[in-house]
């Protein structure tokens, strides 16, 4: 039976910035597809660093690059240029440079939990604010706890989760899931299960791969030879935590 609506998959991690930027794309392209209200997107885990400290004991991403991520200066130089020239094409201001970089688990259980409200765009969207444009540390609780409550979820239920492991799992399960599919960068938009884009992408590539996946998708239910995954690669953050320049 032909589902309801095409599901678009995404793996994102908070101290990505390249996600967040794939995301303001993305819904720049969604708002010229014209069948828009026939996708869903569901917003999958990755951490980048699960090693790195949590509960609001972020490090300066500065440090983190230098120091643990091993990077020259003129690398990270050029990479926050690169990272504000694409930030400001999308009408938002980089503050890459005073950012937190921290343990992102409970920032993606928080999706999870507004996800079973239908509110895990939006969380998404405030907690890669927090990070790129804000410079806050989007593991500390109040922040958590503020975000959750600005998107509309309840504030005993977002505190409630902080003072346990709900969804834990499930975002153990999204990690483990992008590695049998064999992505180890983020973003990665897969459309339907048959066509991906890795890293950083323009609207327009976002839209043409909307258009050519909603085409196939309508016809699913029709015989169809076995085609392997089209893939369409671009700027990405890797799993030490560092972005391509």
């Amino acid at each position: 039976m032909h589902p309801i609506k095409m599901k678009i998959e995404v793996w994102s991690d908070i101290m990505c910035p390249y996600c967040y930027i794939g995301k303001l794309n993305y819904e720049k392209a969604l708002e010229q597809f014209q069948y828009k209200d026939q996708v869903e997107i569901e917003w999958k885990a990755f951490q980048l660093n699960p090693d790195l400290p949590g509960e609001g004991k972020g490090i300066p991403v500065m440090d983190y690059l230098h120091n643990t991520a091993g990077l020259p200066e003129e690398n990270v130089k050029k990479m926050n240029e690169q990272i504000a020239a694409l930030a400001k094409e999308c009408g938002v201001t980089s503050n890459l440079e005073n950012a937190i970089a921290a343990n992102s688990l409970d920032a993606h259980r928080l999706v999870k939990l507004a996800a079973t409200k239908r509110l895990d765009s939006e969380v998404m969207f405030l907690l890669s604010k927090a990070y790129f444009e804000e410079a806050k540390d989007y593991s500390d609780p109040k922040v958590l706890t503020e975000i959750g409550v600005s998107a509309g979820l309840d504030e005993k239920e977002v505190k409630n989760l902080l003072s346990n492991d709900d969804y834990a799992y499930e975002v153990k399960q999204d990690i483990q899931e992008a590695g049998n599919l064999g992505f180890d960068t983020v973003p990665t938009f897969l459309f339907n299960r048959k066509h991906a884009l890795v890293g950083s992408q323009p609207s327009g590539a976002f839209l043409k791969t909307l258009q050519k996946a909603f085409f196939k998708w309508q016809k699913q239910d029709l015989p169809q030879m076995e085609e392997s995954l089209d893939v369409t690669k671009g700027r990405s953050c890797a799993a030490d935590g560092t972005c391509e320049i």
